[in-house]
């Protein structure tokens, strides 16, 4: 037997025992590679998605900062409204105040950002997960107000606040990716004529952030007919006027996840003429649609 087994391999045949052993061990070497290259490719992706991770997560944030105005009734007494911004500044939550360099200083007119209307002034960069907590604005002397009748007046500001308004943050600020900070100057409720006629401005701004907060808007029916809406919270309230010019559309901002009350006030009368709750969800805007208020 064992002459005949030694025969049979010096003639280049296997027996199909030996041949089975050698194919098996073939296959199975091929398997052992196939999932050697499986986990070195495996691992590669996983070490490329940690570096982009790692990537993201550093990458800085660049922060936009908005002007906005949401009107309070008295502002309708007005045609235009022009405030002049010299200097914008900015607090980080290590109490580090900032200027921010790359803002021109300008002169707006307010009556041109309502409901939902804004520009921009300025962007910067900061590092990732930055959170600014506070914004001051410096304004300049050239501010004034145009009546009705045609007339423009100087607007004086109060020498204690020529050196900058401060203006908290009121929403959280994201720690990573890009985000925008509205500044919302209620012109309405900034302007007096004291005694002798003369026209003060005392600014009342507040500030937040659109990522982290959302609209209510919608229509007002009758179309032509301007009418105020209300948005009331607790004792807090923000309103504005709809804008016949755009389908009566009405938009008001900066509101966190909470239900809402909201007023409708015909400019023909001091009564409110409908009521309604708006619901609002983080990350989404509340449209209440087209409400019928005569």
């Amino acid at each position: 037997m064992k002459k005949n087994k030694c025969n049979s391999l010096l003639n280049g045949k296997l027996s199909p025992l030996l041949f089975r052993k050698i194919r098996l061990d073939k296959i199975q070497n091929e398997m052992i590679m196939k999932t050697v290259k499986f986990f070195i490719v495996l691992i590669g992706v996983v070490t490329l998605l940690s570096c982009h991770t790692d990537k993201t997560l550093s990458s800085p944030q660049t922060v936009s900062f908005l002007l906005t105005d949401a009107p309070a009734l008295q502002f309708f007494q007005f045609t235009k409204v022009n405030v002049q911004i010299n200097e914008i500044d900015y607090v980080t939550a290590d109490s580090s105040i900032t200027k921010v360099t790359s803002f021109v200083p300008g002169v707006y007119d307010l009556k041109l950002l309502m409901n939902g209307e804004s520009t921009l002034l300025s962007q910067i960069i900061l590092p990732n997960n930055t959170a600014i907590k506070q914004v001051r604005l410096v304004l300049g002397s050239d501010n004034s107000v145009t009546l009705l009748d045609g007339t423009t007046h100087a607007l004086t500001i109060p020498s204690g606040q020529q050196s900058g308004i401060k203006i908290n943050v009121d929403s959280s600020v994201p720690s990573s990716g890009d985000y925008s900070i509205m500044i919302d100057f209620n012109i309405g409720r900034s302007i007096f004529v004291n005694g002798n006629g003369v026209y003060l401005l005392k600014p009342v701004l507040r500030a937040f952030v659109v990522e982290a907060t959302s609209s209510i808007k919608g229509n007002v029916s009758p179309s032509n007919l301007s009418t105020k809406v209300f948005v009331i919270n607790g004792t807090d309230t923000t309103s504005t006027v709809s804008d016949t010019t755009k389908g009566n559309y009405f938009q008001l901002s900066g509101f966190t996840a909470g239900s809402y009350t909201v007023q409708f006030m015909p400019m023909d009368t001091t009564v409110v003429t409908k009521t309604t709750t708006a619901n609002v969800s983080f990350g989404s805007d509340t449209n209440l649609g087209t409400v019928v208020v005569k």
